[in-house]
């Protein structure tokens, strides 16, 4: 059974001198180093917060960059296009106009060969035409 003695107060005097002492050595420094540890965490979850944050504001500007790049270099190979076209249709004229007008040279020079060649030889067919007539009669005309 239990008796209530001296000893019983001793004991709860020293349980409560036990947890004094505990509590000031041990549990206060303890709470205090995981509110400390808690306060640096917190810290550091909002720095690394911003820093994604930052990061991923970057990547945006990155991409929106890279996107504007690819438009003006799509406007600018168009354009580019565009301007070979035009040098193409105006070569291709230019040489179309320089093969008619060339043609047209030679045409003229034809004729002229051919109008040389049917003068002379109009001058010529009185001359072959008698020679033949000669020669198919066996005398001279």
């Amino acid at each position: 059974m239990i008796d209530i003695d001296v000893s019983l107060f001793m004991q709860i005097i020293l349980t409560l001198a036990l947890i004094y002492v505990l509590n000031k050595i041990l549990y206060k420094p303890v709470r205090q180093f995981l509110q400390e540890r808690e306060g640096r965490m917190g810290a550091m979850r909002a720095e690394a917060e911003k820093f994604e944050r930052n990061a991923q504001q970057l990547l945006e500007n990155y991409e929106q960059k890279l996107a504007e790049a690819r438009r003006h270099g799509q406007v600018e190979r168009e354009a580019m296009k565009e301007e070979a076209r035009q040098v193409e249709r105006r070569l291709l004229e230019e040489s179309t106009q320089e093969a008619a007008a060339r043609k047209q040279e030679l045409m003229a020079e034809l004729t002229a060969q051919i109008e040389a060649a049917k003068k002379d030889l109009l001058s010529k067919a009185e001359a072959f035409g008698l020679e033949i007539a000669q020669k198919i009669l066996g005398r001279a005309l």
